[in-house]
């Protein structure tokens, strides 16, 4: 938990500093840290600035019984506010409660209306339901459901969080044309929430598989990203400067295929993937991956792995280089014959290269599974 709050307080002061006097920070967290951080975002923020705790019911399913506790269905969302004395913040509304709705008839006109006798207002008036906004959202949010399993927005990230979750935090705090910031951004529920909102955005993220889903969600490619590579040069240069970052994203170029979360002692698999159809000749939809990231790939390498792919049955081996290997004596011995998948027939070893990736020449593969979905992927997609 030290380290935890540790590596939090570094990037809180960070967005302390970037955010306008008008803005607002949301932190959204579980029971287990909330209160650590809640007293982390008193001392950056200054505790007067803390405006709401507000706790999501983020679980709307069956209720289990847990051992000697109250089932845990909520985060929570620590709402503080650069300067209290000029923060931006719209008032939300939900539409009227129906046994509210019931409470009013229909004038000559047809309009939906209640008389209100109060006697500290003055008496009596007419209340018309089209001149009331609706009920006002407080701090417990019980109507934004999770996202379903099964839903189109499902993009198979573990910790997605649902539009409407972000859409009423970016209406509520921000107006259109205002900039909002995620630094923790995962597949881009923020950045689709504040595009579609007319917000501009940024969002940041360690792994570039989210940047893949995020432009992929978008639905523009030409979206300006940073610190992952553009080129080959840049491909060559992330080899060298960070071996680990190149393997994951190198095994994310090729369609299908996840990441191992182990980068040491894998076996020499470093990414796996599942055939979304099974072979006509062979017992399993396992697909393998190894990533090489020298100027020179490794022969021996290449041997080592099409003995791997043997050993584990697995129905397809992707071996992937910086270049090309272009040794026919080093092509041949990588032969380990083929498959067919619906009468069509794959190599079992494919040699693929970034290089390869850069000019758009993809890897012969069978139709394969969306590692994070489980779903059939579209041909000629990543991921």
């Amino acid at each position: 938990m030290l380290a935890y709050l540790t590596y939090m307080a570094e990037r809180l002061e960070e967005c302390y500093r970037l955010l306008k006097p008008t803005g607002s920070i949301y932190l959204h967290c579980d029971t287990t840290a909330s209160h650590y951080l809640k007293l982390l975002m008193d001392a950056i923020f200054a505790h007067q600035n803390f405006r709401s705790e507000i706790v999501w019911k983020r679980s709307q399913g069956f209720k289990r019984k847990t051992a000697r506790k109250f089932p845990q269905k909520n985060d929570i969302l620590l709402f503080y506010a650069k300067s209290v004395d000029r923060i931006r913040f719209s008032t939300q509304y939900l539409p009227h409660k129906p046994e509210y709705v019931k409470r009013f008839k229909k004038d000559a006109d047809g309009r939906l209306y209640r008389d209100d006798v109060n006697p500290t207002r003055g008496g009596r008036r007419t209340i018309y339901l089209d001149d009331t906004k609706g009920d006002i959202v407080d701090s417990v949010w019980v109507d934004v459901n999770p996202v379903n399993p099964n839903a189109k927005e499902r993009l198979g990230y573990p910790t997605q969080k649902p539009v409407a979750l972000l859409d009423r935090i970016i209406r509520a705090s921000s107006k259109p044309g205002d900039l909002v910031l995620d630094p923790f951004c995962g597949c881009g529920t923020t950045i689709a929430a504040s595009a579609a909102a007319g917000r501009r955005w940024i969002g940041i993220d360690v792994d570039s598989h989210a940047i893949e889903i995020m432009l992929q969600r978008l639905g523009d490619r030409t979206i300006p990203t940073y610190g992952i590579p553009a080129d080959y040069r840049s491909a060559a240069r992330m080899a060298v400067s960070d071996p680990f970052g190149f393997e994951t994203w190198a095994i994310q170029r090729a369609p299908g295929f996840a990441p191992n979360i182990r980068q040491v002692g894998d076996g020499g698999i470093d990414g796996r993937a599942t055939l979304s159809i099974k072979p006509d000749d062979w017992p399993t939809r396992l697909a393998i991956a190894q990533v090489k990231g020298g100027k020179r790939p490794p022969v021996d390498g290449l041997r080592a792995f099409c003995g791997v792919t043997r050993r584990r049955r697995a129905a397809v081996g992707c071996y992937i280089t910086l270049d090309p290997i272009s040794s026919p004596q080093a092509r041949a011995d990588a032969y380990l014959g083929n498959i067919h998948v619906s009468g069509v027939p794959y190599d079992r070893m494919n040699l693929w290269s970034i290089a390869d990736y850069f000019d758009r020449r993809r890897p012969n593969l069978p139709p394969m599974n969306n590692p994070y979905t489980g779903k059939p992927l579209m041909q000629g997609s990543l991921f």
